[in-house]
């Protein structure tokens, strides 16, 4: 699947003749219009493709032929990941049962890919070898948010939600590829049953600037073969500004943190330090991304959006590999 033809088409789906006038009114912190009435249904596409091909080391790059001299690495069949492309297509649905609630279904396909090198005594390391590409269904989440606080009923311009959900262990998470079983974090699902809670915030300074921010805490528990990813959080905060009636620029700043995995029966190599894809001693990070961005709403009830999102800063708990960039795209539609 390629990913210039999805983003383009992603683009064109909404690209209208004539747009409607919008602006920043009605809408919710995840950009789809909000009517604040019972009733409201909104479908929704996000397509996000990931980078990954720098190794850190506590939060210094280190190179490629450096990491490769690294002893720990250097012993039969070690392993070190050259790049990674992960893509995520998520298609979602939310509806409002009653005002101020609202319940989201997110179903995602995940396409992994990674490229790596192994070491061989004889013959030292190997030539970059790509694995074979996983493509599967995902983890699929349940999401209720309830606005607990608006400063008024229609269009409210000072708004706080919290949210809670349930991440389903909905993808396969045991696939193996040339009879071993591939990296944790390249299976398309996790294996377990993962608790979200998460708290937004909007406030409308004036008609054309508008503060979103928002924090997701996710709870990791154990699969089924005791494979635990560590729990997440996510805090992200956006300054909005509306350059035309139909037209929004954004800039955000994110910040994300994973603990470490486990991996007690070494079920996914986690036990093995020489593996650089595996060793579940080398996760564990924290990221600060810088986020421009902007939103088009073609006519009413729908919206297309894209976001560039760039570390500033990256920590890792030993060494890792971490996502060079990020871009997210989504069209939405809302009645």
């Amino acid at each position: 699947m390629s990913k210039t033809f999805i983003v383009a088409a992603l683009f064109a789906v909404l690209l209208p003749t004539a747009a409607w006038a919008g602006g920043f009114c009605c809408q919710m912190p995840t950009g789809v219009e909000e009517t604040g009435a019972s009733g409201n249904f909104s479908l929704r596409a996000d397509y996000t493709y990931s980078r990954m091909s720098e190794i850190y080391s506590g939060d210094s790059h280190k190179s490629l032929s450096s990491v490769s001299e690294d002893p720990r690495f250097r012993k039969m069949m070690g392993v070190i990941p050259v790049s990674m492309d992960m893509q995520r297509v998520t298609m979602s649905a939310s509806y409002s049962p009653i005002k101020r609630l609202r319940v989201t279904l997110a179903v995602p396909w995940v396409i992994n890919d990674m490229t790596m090198i192994m070491f061989m005594p004889a013959t030292k390391w190997s030539r970059p070898g790509k694995m074979d590409q996983i493509s599967d269904l995902g983890d699929i989440t349940l999401m209720g948010s309830y606005r607990i606080y608006q400063d008024k009923d229609l269009m409210p311009s000072t708004a706080i939600t919290v949210g809670a959900g349930v991440k389903f262990p909905s993808g396969p998470s045991t696939i193996n590829n040339r009879k071993k079983r591939i990296h944790a974090h390249m299976q398309p699902g996790t294996g377990s049953w993962d608790p979200i809670l998460t708290l937004s915030f909007m406030k409308m300074i004036n008609s054309d600037f508008m503060v979103q921010a928002d924090t997701r805490y996710e709870i990791a528990t154990a699969n089924g073969l005791g494979y635990s990813f560590g729990d997440t959080v996510a805090v992200n905060a956006y300054l909005k500004y509306n350059l035309t009636d139909y037209i929004n620029l954004s800039l955000g700043a994110n910040y994300f943190h994973s603990e470490q995995s486990d991996d007690p029966n070494n079920k996914y190599n986690g036990k093995v330090s020489k593996r650089l894809t595996d060793y579940s001693g080398y996760t564990g990070e924290d990221n600060i991304w810088v986020s421009p961005g902007f939103q088009i709403m073609p006519f009413k009830g729908a919206s297309v959006d894209f976001r560039f999102q760039y570390p500033v800063y990256q920590h890792v708990r030993d060494i890792a590999q971490v996502t060079d960039y990020r871009l997210t795209t989504g069209i939405s539609y809302s009645f």
